[in-house]
């Protein structure tokens, strides 16, 4: 069965033909995010052009922002404005007479791995993408969990300390206390630099108390670190982990896994996996 994946992000759109767990062409193209809607769709459709023919099934897209999952409309995609309010799904499937899906990259993120990597084995899944901000998708006996409004798994918003939570736990935290980024202090830290060190730790500790949140409100089997900062899962796994087990129940401790994420363009192949998801319900 082959699907068209497709990972829309803040500045490129990566694509590939997902077959199993297989790229079977992938494209990764730079986009012009402040450009008008038109040209965006013909830079999207021109990249779908490249990779469909007729045995895909479908279009799997995972993008930022609110997702209407039902009416494919993208809505408060800040990075791509001229994309607020697009029916998108409304758009390609006429196009291409083909189904069309479409989520939140958080949520992609969430079914990817339950598709094709660490949580797999498990039925209630907390997937955090850990990058310039924080977002997480939320799989519940199985099922992704969009909530009432489409909005579960804001975890990034909820008050945290004088800020919100992304605040402390994403690389806005090392931009805007330290005025570095989560890269140089990764590079920092693997040169035993003390001070890069000890921002990881804190790091941690601020993950743990926010994972503590998570499990007391979902109770998840596992919980799957991404994003660019998960990168550095080393660096401030003690802390981390230190922290959680200060602030749940021994019996959620003991029970719980968290492990990174491991696996490249996992975006995509949950992009894919909309698909996949789609033929159970």
């Amino acid at each position: 069965m082959k699907v068209i994946g497709i990972d829309i992000g803040g500045t490129s759109i990566n694509s590939a033909v997902v077959s199993e767990n297989k790229f079977e062409k992938e494209i990764h193209e730079k986009i012009n995010a402040k450009g008008e809607r038109e040209e965006i769709l013909n830079h999207l459709f021109s990249i779908i052009d490249r990779l469909i023919d007729k045995d895909i099934k479908a279009i799997g897209i995972g993008s930022p922002g609110i997702i209407d999952t039902k009416k494919g409309i993208i809505s408060e995609i800040i990075n791509i404005p001229s994309f607020n309010g697009i029916p998108l799904k409304q758009i390609l499937e006429k196009k291409y007479n083909i189904p069309v899906i479409i989520d939140n990259d958080a949520n992609c993120f969430a079914l990817g791995n339950k598709y094709f990597g660490k949580a797999k084995p498990y039925q209630n899944i907390v997937a955090l993408i850990l990058g310039t901000g924080l977002g997480a998708g939320i799989i519940i006996d199985n099922k992704l969990y969009h909530g009432n409004s489409g909005n579960a798994g804001e975890f990034g918003a909820i008050i945290f300390k004088e800020h919100h939570v992304a605040y402390y736990c994403s690389g806005q935290y090392f931009q805007d206390e330290f005025s570095t980024t989560g890269e140089e202090l990764y590079k920092k830290a693997e040169k035993k630099d003390e001070k890069a060190l000890e921002i990881f730790e804190e790091f941690g500790n601020n993950l743990g108390k926010v994972l503590s949140i998570i499990v007391h409100s979902i109770d998840p089997e596992i919980i799957i670190l991404g994003g660019s900062i998960s990168k550095a899962y080393k660096f401030f796994k003690n802390s981390m982990t230190e922290s959680l087990k200060k602030h749940i129940f021994k019996k959620s401790y003991s029970k719980l896994k968290i492990e990174p994420s491991d696996m490249e363009h996992i975006a995509i192949l949950g992009a894919a996996s909309l698909y996949y998801d789609s033929l159970k319900k």
